[in-house]
């Protein structure tokens, strides 16, 4: 093993990043199957079924930019996934709501997820799967941290 596989091995951010880029691909295969990417399952997954979600709402769901989930929205709404609705009490706020084929594009992206968890966790007894869970739940407060610390650096 050369000396950057031997220390990668050993890190967390490269063990989330090789474990998510194979995530990744596989659902970026699967989707492709159905005529969307992962990004819009991911949407058509975070958008109220019934209701709609309003646009503002989205983007912090997904953990993604505003100004990405523009040109994501226009091509779900071009592909016939989703489609915008005013709010009757407040015209300035806007709903994404699903379509027909919303709705079904979003099932099978539902299936499709948790088909995936279920091998996971088929392969994990569980205590593996809480120690899992326990790391991952430090790992957003220690990315906070680093900013702070990473601020005060360039703030001196």
């Amino acid at each position: 093993m050369d000396e950057f596989l031997r220390i990668a091995d050993q890190m967390v951010t490269y063990n989330l990043r090789k474990g998510w880029f194979q995530i990744s691909k596989l659902y970026n295969e699967m989707a492709a199957e159905h005529d969307t990417t992962v990004s819009m399952a991911f949407v058509l997954l975070a958008l109220n079924e019934e209701e709609g979600t309003p646009v503002t709402h989205i983007a912090p769901r997904m953990g993604m930019e505003p100004n990405s989930l523009s040109r994501l929205l226009k091509s779900m709404e071009e592909k016939g996934f989703v489609y915008r609705k005013k709010d009757s009490a407040d015209k300035r706020m806007a709903y994404v709501c699903l379509t027909e084929m919303g709705k079904e594009k979003r099932e099978i992206a539902l299936r499709a997820v948790f088909r995936l968890e279920k091998a996971i966790i088929n392969q994990l007894d569980q205590q593996k799967l809480d120690a899992f869970f326990e790391v991952a739940r430090h790992i957003p407060n220690a990315i906070d941290e680093f900013k702070e610390k990473m601020a005060s650096y360039e703030n001196p």
